[in-house]
């Protein structure tokens, strides 16, 4: 049995591992690409030790969770795992490559429930200042990186003999300190959030510093080539006009916000690198498809999400019932197995790999947590809370569609979802600790059921 003490030793130590974990994901792609190039396949695993030691201590502090989505979660890995060891043992697979597809389905999901258990207030707000702090730097590399020639060794990838993705007009998408583009189009997804919700929680942050990240953004936008960081930006404003309207005295943040927008949108037009990189935009929303047709925007983007669903279909329909095996569409799947998998959005991928039923048994689960977490964001509104929504708008489409093949979606999917947990009883008048915080205040009270709140994270121990 551990003590009150132990307990609170742990919860501090798994709010270390946390920070870690999202250190690592800030700067892994800089060591794959930069500084340790010759380790880059292994890197890719650098944070799941820190993810397994997370668990741990979790479990020890009694904060590890238990509720109904962890019980559904439970399950659904069962039925991934029981079919993982058919395809090892029917179909020859790898299991190096089974595991590794197998991991990158369950290791780091329950992280969305340990993250409110530990994460408070204080430290939603300290990592949003840290966010913003360092948006201006991956701004500005960024623009660098847009300026620079492809072979640059600041536009190195991290895999040997690759290149960054091209947006248009000799140009690369610049992924900053990150990997591929798709780093920065999280790191600048969440940014908005947390300006907005500095704006209607006032004092959160320094009102110059969400200055500094509007024009940040604004940027880095600009220079992206990425209609999805274009995208998730304006549904995140969306929602977060949405809660400004409906808390009625923060009018004033939206409009200011919005002359902000306009202010630094204006200010760097003036710049001709930023209206190249606006010109690039403006081409890819408008010419789209294999003969480059013109169209407005919203069609385009209306084609592109219609083509996830429909290659989606198509696949339920081809792929084996059992699908061709965990990881088989992965990098080192099919090097191991010489099979090419024409597989590109989430969808296709997880169809290709599990098969139609286990699939969509999968995927329901992403889809309806998707969708509770901008429920819930709503009900907190309520009580004056608006960053439980706002981070929910900004984890909704990695979470419902995001690419978990990729490590760095995957890890901002779980923590930003997991951070609009914490916020929903942090930001709400209760209590602004995490759960685990009030392990030792409840040791002589009669013990509690364990797994039937939303958010339960394990009963009071019991004496002997």
């Amino acid at each position: 049995m551990t003590s009150p003490s132990d307990e609170h030793a742990g919860v501090t130590t798994v709010r270390r591992l946390l920070w870690l974990y999202c250190i690592l994901w800030l700067i892994e792609g800089a060591l794959r690409k930069w500084v340790l190039p010759q380790l880059s396949a292994a890197l890719l695993l650098v944070r799941d030790p820190v993810v397994l030691l997370i668990y741990y201590y979790a479990s020890r502090a009694r904060v590890f969770p238990s509720n109904g989505w962890m019980s559904a979660f439970w399950i659904i890995s069962a039925l991934l795992g029981i079919q993982s060891l058919f395809h090892l043992v029917a179909s020859n697979m790898p299991p190096d490559v089974i595991a590794f597809g197998f991991r990158t389905f369950v290791l780091h999901m329950p992280l969305i429930w340990v993250v409110p258990a530990v994460i408070g207030r204080k430290e939603i707000v300290l990592m949003g200042k840290w966010v913003l702090c360092i948006a201006p730097f991956l701004a500005g590399l960024m623009v660098i990186q847009f300026d620079l020639p492809k072979d640059h060794w600041l536009n190195a990838a991290s895999l040997r003999g690759g290149e960054q993705i091209g947006s248009g007009m000799g140009k690369i998408r610049p992924p900053g300190f990150f990997s591929f583009i798709q780093g920065p189009i999280n790191f600048f997804t969440i940014c908005p959030a947390l300006i907005i919700g500095g704006f209607l929680h006032p004092k959160s942050f320094p009102r110059w510093l969400m200055m500094v990240g509007i024009l940040s953004t604004l940027a880095a936008v600009a220079v992206s080539g990425s209609r999805g960081m274009f995208l998730n930006c304006v549904v995140v404003c969306l929602f977060g006009a949405i809660a400004a309207i409906r808390s009625g005295k923060s009018i004033g943040g939206l409009i200011f916000v919005t002359a902000c927008v306009v202010a630094g949108t204006a200010f760097l037009s003036k710049f001709e690198i930023m209206r190249t990189g606006q010109e690039i935009m403006q081409e890819r929303w408008t010419n789209v498809g294999e003969e480059g047709e013109g169209m407005t925007g919203s069609r385009a983007m209306a084609e592109r999400v219609g083509g996830i669903f429909g290659s989606a279909a198509t696949w339920a329909v081809e792929a084996p019932l059992f699908g061709f095996g965990a990881g088989s569409s992965s990098n080192l799947g099919q090097e191991r197995t010489r099979r090419f998998a024409p597989v590109e959005t989430e969808w296709e991928r997880v169809i290709y790999e599990m098969g139609p039923v286990t699939a969509l048994i999968y995927l329901l689960f992403r889809g309806a947590f998707a969708i509770g977490l901008v429920v819930w964001g709503f009900k907190a509104m309520r009580s004056g809370n608006y960053f439980c929504l706002l981070l929910a708008s900004a984890s909704f489409l990695d979470m419902m569609l995001g690419n978990f093949r990729q490590v760095t979606s995957y890890g901002y999917a779980v923590v930003c979802a997991g951070l609009s947990l914490a916020a929903q009883r942090a930001f709400s008048g209760e209590e602004e600790v995490p759960i685990a915080e009030q392990v030792g205040d409840v040791m002589e009270e009669k013990p509690k059921a364990r797994g039937r709140g939303r958010f339960a994270v394990g009963g009071t121990p019991m004496r002997p």
